[in-house]
């Protein structure tokens, strides 16, 4: 009999074709693989009881992957109509470790890592070289944590026994399967309660965690496990590639950024090797352009809303065959000065001079503290002033606050547009006042940051049901890493319910 099996995978990197191919080699069936853009299709032509068989060790033995959504029997398929791709010789910094090269990596190696076991229970830090470079590991501490943290670094969680990570934060059912996947991904997980409570291991509720993602780190991992490690912290030190930083929604995994993994990889519509995706993104000149070419809307108008913490390019955009990309509402760059920052909101009206002086008096303690010019651009510079002015630490402080909140719905962030030299600009001077105002009469952290992230919704709903009208665009494209944050994108994916919106699969969604 003949059973013919389509794998929606989201990439056009080989790898899992491989694993197939080696468990259709291993259990001696007739099969073949073939990959497409989007679907890897098994075909197999044997007996039935072989074919149920094989199933069975997909079932147990084929990993989990990011890019996959589904699979499904076909009655039939067009060969002709669909183009096979033919692999390119692109070598990935990928370990792949299922189980079964997992368990013979263990059997096969007896390494003695007790110097450097010692050395992280005695609270010091253990300089470990794996396949990506340099990571530094260490038992939770708040002193070690922030002294990395000066430095520059983000401090991460490396789970080395991941049948006791729920004791320490809560998980859910997909979290794990994407911590466990092939690509084994970042994944930002929050805390239980009271189990960060001196701030040990992060200076929010959250933090990015992963499991070994290579023989060396898997060995190590190991030995802690059997020392009675289960979780420490780690950065990354002159490693060669950052890690894929991944989130979900109920349609599909979404990659934030990284590039261990993913690059370097032969683009099949550049027809060229892809390093990077800075290399990547600068072939099209945008984040948004290159999203238009994933989904093949160069032929037709799209609305593209690119929002990005770091990024000076932060806009609501269009793109229409008449008249290329052109923004339409422009996120500014402002000045990264608490004191510059009041004197533009000073400018408003004459209420706002009064409504400073009386917030420096109530939250006098906020302002003990140095705000310190970063030279940031977009986002990260307006939230991390919208930060300091709240006591907190930074825009990822801020971002945290907003996901702790219980509620459904929140306050109305002031949300408008400025013309500046005949350009439309997010008036950030009416963000941070009308949340100070807020803050006077009383409201709580948590909801006024949940409140920025449902007002920001309102305001892309808002203006892209105007360019929808004028343009009659049947597309929008989120693009920029914001979009990873779950409270703008369940909101503005409710709001925007009658156009088709479009989130990068493949590629990740910002620099």
């Amino acid at each position: 009999m003949e059973l013919i099996y389509k794998i929606d995978f989201n990439s056009t990197n080989f790898y899992f074709k491989h694993i197939i191919d080696d468990l259709i080699q291993e259990s001696t069936i007739n099969a073949y693989s073939k990959m497409y853009r989007g679907f890897i299709l098994l075909v197999c032509e044997d007996e039935a009881e072989k074919i149920e068989n094989f199933f069975k060790i997909l079932e147990e033995k084929l990993p989990l992957s990011i890019f996959i959504s589904k699979a499904q029997v076909l009655e039939k398929f067009d060969f002709e109509a669909f183009e096979e791709l033919e692999e390119q010789d692109v070598k990935l910094n990928l370990s792949l470790l299922t189980n079964d090269e997992i368990t013979k990596t263990i059997n096969e190696n007896n390494i003695d890592f007790s110097n450097d076991i010692e050395k992280i229970k005695g609270g010091g830090v253990s300089r470990f070289e794996t396949h990506n470079g340099l990571k530094d590991l260490f038992l939770p501490s708040v002193e070690q944590r922030e002294k990395f943290e000066k430095l520059g670094y983000e401090v991460k969680l490396l789970i080395t026994n991941i049948n006791k990570i729920s004791n320490l934060v809560d998980i859910s059912q997909k979290d794990l399967q994407l911590l466990c996947s092939i690509e084994r991904p970042l994944i930002k997980l929050k805390f239980k309660l009271l189990k960060n409570a001196k701030s040990e291991f992060s200076s929010t509720r959250f933090i990015y965690a992963k499991i070994p993602d290579d023989k060396e780190t898997l060995l190590f991992a190991q030995a802690l496990k059997e020392a009675g490690i289960d979780y420490l912290l780690y950065i990354n030190d002159e490693v060669y590639q950052d890690g894929l930083k991944v989130t979900y929604n109920e349609e599909q995994n979404i990659i934030i950024h990284g590039e261990k993994g993913l690059f370097p990889k032969y683009d099949f519509d550049l027809k060229r090797r892809v390093n990077s995706s800075l290399d990547y993104f600068e072939e099209y000149g945008s984040v948004y352009k290159a999203c238009i070419a994933q989904f093949n809307k160069r032929l037709v108008s799209t609305i593209g809303v690119y929002f990005s913490y770091k990024s000076d390019e932060s806009a609501i955009k269009i793109n229409s065959v008449e008249h290329g990309e052109k923004d339409i509402i422009l996120v500014p760059n402002v000045v990264n000065n608490i004191e510059k920052c009041f004197e533009d909101i000073k400018s408003i009206d004459e209420n706002t001079n009064r409504l400073i002086d009386n917030y420096k008096n109530k939250f006098s303690n906020y302002f003990e503290k140095e705000f310190k010019d970063k030279d940031l651009d977009g986002f990260e510079a307006i939230l991390n002033m919208l930060a300091y002015v709240l006591g907190m630490k930074d825009y990822k402080q801020f971002e945290d606050t907003a996901l702790m909140f219980t509620g459904k719905s929140g306050l109305q962030i002031d949300m408008k547009v400025v013309k500046i030299d005949d350009k439309n600009y997010l008036d950030y001077r009416r963000i941070i006042q009308s949340t100070m105002s807020y803050k006077m009469a009383g409201v709580e952290n948590s909801l006024l940051a949940y409140s920025f992230y449902e007002s920001l919704c309102d305001f892309i709903s808002d203006n892209i049901s105007e360019i929808q009208n004028e343009i009659n665009a049947k597309d929008i494209i989120l693009c920029g890493d914001m979009f990873a944050n779950s409270i703008l994108l369940s909101k503005v994916k409710k709001k925007l319910n009658s156009i088709n919106i479009l989130i990068p699969k493949e590629y990740p969604l910002d620099y």
